[in-house]
């Protein structure tokens, strides 16, 4: 008897040590992703401050329902574990994930795997950043179309000026762009979605 209760110790403590141990390896590989990204140049801490006209656009437009403007350590995981067992949940993907996808790229987003060091990452970022922070880190390498990428690189091809310049309805016009790129060829389209987005951001948050 005593056999079989050392037995059943030793099964629980391995069944216990080995979520563990993957744990711990995607949190070390987590670190080495952001790591790399330092030496590379993609990860620079990013200026922090208020919000220009068009980052609170985009922050209102791309992740209202998810911003943070104090850290808040892996407040993705509380995002998923809500969205699990409540029906109140955030919607949408916090720019955490946005970031942590940039930095790995996307040729392996539908692996289960992939998922999960995203997932990591964004938690890791979570703990150095706010959002607004983060923000700044996307802009500087979202796309606009047009093999424009940057919201400076974005702002002086369209309208001539930086980003901070830009008054409501450019600051539309802009983070339209980041959801399709291709309305740009249609004037009058771009301007209507442009319209809409500015009523969204001013109707109340639910």
């Amino acid at each position: 008897m005593r056999a079989v209760f050392i037995f059943v110790v030793i099964l629980l403590l391995i069944g216990m040590a080995v979520p563990i141990t993957f744990a711990v390896r995607f949190w070390m590989d987590g670190q080495s992703v952001l790591a790399r990204a330092e030496q590379s140049g993609a990860l620079r801490v990013p200026a922090r401050g208020p919000l220009t006209g068009v980052e609170r656009t985009i922050a209102m437009s791309e992740f209202r329902s998810t911003w943070r403007t104090s850290g808040t350590p892996c407040r993705t995981l509380m995002f998923i574990w809500a969205d699990l067992t409540t029906e109140s949940a955030p919607r949408g993907m916090p720019v955490s994930q946005r970031v942590s996808t940039m930095l790995l790229g996307d040729q392996e987003g539908t692996s289960v795997r992939w998922q999960v060091r995203r997932l990591i990452v964004a938690c890791q970022l979570e703990q150095r950043f706010d959002d607004p922070q983060l923000l700044r880190l996307w802009l500087a390498k979202a796309y606009f179309g047009r093999n424009e990428t940057g919201i400076e690189t974005a702002s002086q091809s369209i309208f001539g000026k930086p980003s901070r310049e830009l008054n409501a309805e450019e600051s539309a016009r802009l983070a339209v762009l980041l959801k399709g790129p291709g309305v740009r060829a249609n004037p009058e389209r771009w301007a209507e979605r442009a319209r809409q987005m500015q009523q969204r951001i001013a109707a109340p948050a639910h």
